[in-house]
């Protein structure tokens, strides 16, 4: 028998793991639903595209573990939104800081986004107090600091021991590259290196205690762009529906406590589209089927790695953070390749305002590309956005980009120049928190460093992208080179990649060392900057002609056969009057027929209802209605003064070859403003028959 020190050290970790794997867990998950009406979705950056109902809500799923003493704790939140803002987290903090003092703060708390770009904006301080204007809604910023606070204090209340086993596989079919013109540009000797031009890797945390698992945590790298840029119904879009369809499986209902949370986070998914056809559709034929089939091969491949994981994470929790000025980073040439360089102040290009064609183009001037400013554009740029024009030093730095608008020039700066990174350990798994959109080779590149620093395989190396704050996309320098859409929004130049993986770097170097770290500048907190909220209240509402509200517009149809879909039209009012961010809206009854009540058996939780609101307007006021915005909004989400004029609500349910027989009814429940006070009412459709 051949002696092995590779067995004796194997059998030491396996030792080590077995006395020392078990952690404390908790999880919670809690509404973050934004209101459904009136407000601009965040992603598209499309003025026309300004939310009218929903699919499914939005919701945070947060995990926190902590150390078998409880000591050390940290909270690892994913939620349905675009991305998070350093205002959002700031605020969260605060919150948690009245109620545990000083046990939460930036390094152990991840803020992190599905980056759904179904999901209404108006909560981002940034945006409204810079020269590019936009709608700060306090009711949209409140309720998620209420709701994503709410989750990290259940789930901080839920701590149990239990253990954390990890798992890796492969998601097949779910994303490709969008970007492969850049992608191609990177070193034929590091490409080599894959076998894909995507992450294809699912890596999957199942975290358990005695009474069983309660839930997953997953990381893998796609957009949140299968519903496209032409819908208005709030959606968590493929990650969503992947997490809805684990939960359910699980036995989670969203109107109690969960039993199972499963979040899909974000990774290095700058340039992966889950739009196979790679022309803003596939792989179904509709947006609505695509998001579906992505969502559904995520959470198989979820489901398998479940079952199958089997190695425990074992080992101390630890954390480093650090704020960074990306305006002017020194980078060295350990890591630019290149000698000492800088990153610049941060700049859009040309190619950003043509946007990403495979998932939606941008404004037709533009092409993907572009490296040489045109008088004409740079006329109309410094028209609309005065302030925003680049000096030569800046057009030198940012090289070869053609500067659409210079960001980082405006006092306050249009888009944040100081962000946040983070090292985050769990036993033998570490993530890279970062704010920004890292492309599939930027991600490999941090990857293979912080695994190189710290002595770990890279695949127990995670890029946790979106979180905590959001500054565009990070390319690789060669990537940049070809200014496609990514490339005109890496917004720090062409060393952004490098700059980060230098910190990143940095942090590893701390973390290995038991050293502290601290942080030499901060953002500014912008919530001292924001100009008045606009609210979403309205005025007093007219009654509907002939009718009241509840009254039925479009009744359902007395007989179904299971696979039709259930129609039904009501008049109502405006459902962000008295917003509240649980507020239900829809439901469907089934008649139990021993008791004579009616049971709910869909909510508008369920991925197979939909609801969506349109306001009647006078006939001659229609060029109003199409432009919601207001006269100085350029490309924010503010609208008109709100109209008294009622609403139908469109409610759909679709059945399906498992919906039992019997008999059912659409409930709505609605609301209607009268002398400045909001009455709710409910109101039910005529009874219908479901039979094969």
């Amino acid at each position: 028998m051949t002696f092995s020190w590779g067995v004796v050290a194997a059998l030491a970790c396996s030792l080590i793991g077995s006395q020392n794997d078990s952690y404390l867990i908790g999880r919670s998950l809690a509404d973050i639903t934004l209101p459904v009406v009136g407000v601009q979705m965040m992603g598209f950056v499309r003025p026309d595209q300004i939310s009218e109902g929903l699919h499914q809500r939005q919701y945070a799923r947060t995990f926190v573990i902590a150390d078998s003493s409880g000591k050390t704790r940290l909270a690892l939140v994913t939620c349905d939104i675009a991305f998070p803002t350093h205002t959002l987290k700031l605020a969260v903090l605060d919150r948690l800081r009245e109620k545990f003092g000083d046990r939460y703060g930036h390094a152990n708390v991840v803020l992190a986004a599905t980056h759904t770009h179904a999901a209404p904006g108006g909560y981002h301080h940034h945006i409204d107090a810079g020269p590019l204007g936009g709608g700060f809604y306090g009711q949209c910023f409140d309720a998620l600091v209420d709701g994503i606070t709410e989750s990290i204090v259940a789930a901080d209340a839920d701590l149990k021991p239990g253990k954390i086993l990890f798992a890796q596989g492969t998601v097949e079919g779910a994303g490709v590259n969008r970007s492969r013109v850049a992608y191609m540009n990177n070193p034929a000797e590091e490409r080599a290196k894959y076998q894909s031009d995507v992450d294809t890797t699912m890596t999957l945390l199942k975290l358990a205690r005695d009474d069983g698992p309660i839930g997953t945590l997953n990381w893998f790298a796609v957009h949140g762009t299968s519903m496209n840029f032409y819908n208005k119904l709030i959606s968590g879009d493929n990650k969503g529906y992947a997490a809805y369809a684990m939960e359910r499986a699980h036995g989670t209902h969203y109107t109690g406590k969960p039993e199972f949370v499963a979040a899909f986070a974000q990774s290095n998914a700058g340039d992966v589209t889950p739009n196979l056809n790679l022309n803003n559709t596939g792989p179904g034929k509709s947006d609505v089927e695509s998001t579906r089939i992505i969502g559904a091969r995520q959470a198989r491949e979820a489901e398998k790695l479940f079952g199958q994981a089997q190695e425990s994470l074992h080992g101390p929790i630890e954390f480093r953070h650090v704020f960074v000025d990306f305006s002017s980073l020194a980078v060295a040439g350990e890591f630019t390749g290149a000698g000492p360089q800088r990153t610049c102040p941060s700049a859009l290009g040309y190619s950003f305002a043509a946007g990403s064609t495979e998932d939606g183009g941008g404004h037709p001037l533009f092409h993907e590309g572009m490296k040489e400013s045109n008088p004409f554009i740079d006329g109309m740029a410094r028209k609309n956005f005065p302030g925003l024009g680049p000096t030569d030093e800046l057009r030198r730095c940012q090289k070869p980009k053609a500067i659409l608008l210079a960001t980082g020039l405006t006092k306050p700066p249009a888009q944040e120049q100081v962000l946040p990174i983070g090292l985050v350990r769990i036993g033998q798994l570490v993530l890279a928190v970062g704010p920004a959109e890292f492309t599939t080779m930027a991600g490999r590149r941090i990857r293979a460093a912080l695994g190189k620093e710290l002595g770990l395989d890279p695949r127990y190396v995670v890029i946790a992208g979106y979180a905590n704050d959001y500054a565009n996309y990070v390319t690789t320098r060669e990537e940049y080179e070809s200014q496609q859409y990514e490339g005109g929004s890496t917004i720090f130049g062409p060393w952004t990649e490098a700059g980060y993986r230098q910190e990143f770097v940095q942090l590893a170097r701390a973390l290995k060392a038991g050293l502290p770290v601290a942080s030499k500048v901060a953002p500014v907190d912008m919530r001292t900057r924001i100009k008045k909220s606009v609210s979403l209240d309205g005025p007093d509402e007219q009654p509907p002609a002939g009718a009241k509200p509840g009254d039925a517009v479009a009744d359902a149809k007395e007989h179904y056969t299971p696979g039709d879909l259930v129609t039904v039209c009501f008049w109502t009012g405006r459902p962000v009057n008295d917003y509240r961010r649980t507020d239900r809206f829809m439901a469907v009854e089934r008649l139990v027929p021993r008791r004579g009540t009616w049971e709910i058996v869909r909510e508008d939780f369920d991925w197979d209802m939909t609801v969506r609101w349109k306001q009647l307007v006078p006939e001659g006021d229609s060029k109003l209605a199409k432009d919601p915005r207001p006269e100085d909004s350029r490309i924010g989400p503010l609208r008109r003064a709100p109209r008294p004029d009622p609403y139908q609500v469109t409610i759909t349910w679709q059945t399906d070859a498992q919906t039992a027989p019997g008999t059912y009814r659409v409930v709505h429940y609605g609301r209607f403003k009268k002398n400045g006070k909001v009455e709710r009412f409910v109101a039910t459709s005529r009874a219908f028959e479901v039979t094969p």
